[in-house]
């Protein structure tokens, strides 16, 4: 089977430098301090805060360890307190969200989209017509539709969040696919974002560290979701996730990504015309009409022959309408040209 549901990539050598990233960390431990076999959770690791805060351009105060993307989020989740509340979020997201608000019974209002992501006035209507406590969105490269919101976009959403006191949850998982990108909603509204971003998609999931950046008021609800969710965060993988961004490796890891991003992207491009959304050049995942087709007939079809992608069913919010598309993973098999096959096939099986 062709793999096309990952939409990152991992490329030829990453498995060699972070094994021997991790042995590099293990020999950093002390036998004799007890206290790095305990929970991780009591441990402020300011050191670990300040590299991460100098690479996301944050303060350390206000910059907390997690463990990956996916955790930041829920703690951002429970931080907020927004279990059993109503977030604002496309009809299409990411899928993460839906099942992590359905674990905390929060209502999901999904609000139509364009090009650039969420409709400030669209969400400015919801706020009027009902009780809404948050947004979450991925504003750089939105997962699926790959979208980028504008400068004046953000700023309009930011507009609205402040006008009904909403609190912002930006989720930039693939914010390291557009270097150009406008700034992020914790920059333009600090005082109420949680912006959460991992090292999974930028590097690889095996490092199991994420970031998040929120209020200063939120650090009580933070350490706690943290301590009750994980007990803290994995100090060994830790130290080598931090010690490749801190030298530099995982931006040379960007570097690269964004190059074969490129090829991969123009190249599926090429074949699938107007039928993929607009969006980033670097961007490893293309959001694919298959109309008249449905997204699950066009899985079937597709598996059918060998190719496995993300039909759009999953990524929609429940209740809403489920487009007639797919996401198209560029990032499930290390070799391009097996990739630009699972594209051909892909084409030939839905558009004939």
């Amino acid at each position: 089977m062709i793999e096309m549901q990952y939409n990152f990539p991992l490329l030829a050598g990453q498995g060699a430098q972070w094994r021997e990233r991790l042995r590099w960390a293990v020999e950093q431990l002390h036998p004799e301090d007890a206290d790095e076999l305990r929970p991780t959770f009591r441990m402020k690791r300011m050191e670990h805060r300040e590299i991460a805060a100098k690479w996301l351009g944050s303060r350390p105060e206000t910059t907390w360890i997690v463990a990956g993307g996916h955790h930041g989020t829920l703690v951002s989740l429970l931080a907020a307190q927004l279990a059993g509340k109503a977030i604002a979020v496309e009809t299409v997201t990411y899928t993460g969200i839906i099942e992590q608000s359905r674990m905390l019974g929060a209502t999901l209002v999904g609000l139509a989209y364009d090009a650039e992501g969420m409709l400030p006035d669209g969400l400015r209507e919801a706020c009027q017509r009902q009780s809404i406590a948050a947004i979450y969105t991925m504003p750089t490269v939105h997962n699926p539709l790959g979208c980028v919101a504008s400068l004046a976009r953000r700023q309009a959403i930011v507009a609205v969040a402040r006008e009904f006191d909403l609190l912002l949850l930006e989720d930039d998982a693939y914010g390291y696919m557009e270097p150009n990108a406008p700034p992020s909603y914790a920059v333009l509204a600090p005082e109420r974002t949680f912006y959460v971003r991992g090292l999974s998609k930028s590097y690889a999931p095996a490092t199991q560290t994420g970031f998040l950046v929120a209020p200063e008021r939120f650090t009580a609800a933070i350490e706690s979701a943290v301590k009750n969710s994980t007990t803290g965060t994995s100090l060994v993988n830790n130290i080598a996730a931090l010690s490749l961004v801190a030298d530099g490796s995982v931006d040379a890891v960007i570097a690269a990504k964004l190059v074969e991003g490129a090829r991969r992207n123009a190249a599926a491009r090429a074949v699938l015309g107007e039928t993929a959304a607009p969006g980033p050049a670097s961007a490893w995942h293309l959001w694919v009409s298959v109309a008249p087709r449905t997204g699950a007939e066009a899985q079937e079809l597709c598996e059918q022959r060998g190719v496995l992608l993300s039909g759009a069913a999953g990524f929609t919010v429940p209740g809403c309408v489920v487009p007639q598309a797919v996401r198209l993973g560029l990032g499930g098999e290390t070799e391009r040209d097996r990739t630009l096959n699972g594209v051909a096939l892909f084409a030939e099986a839905v558009h004939g």
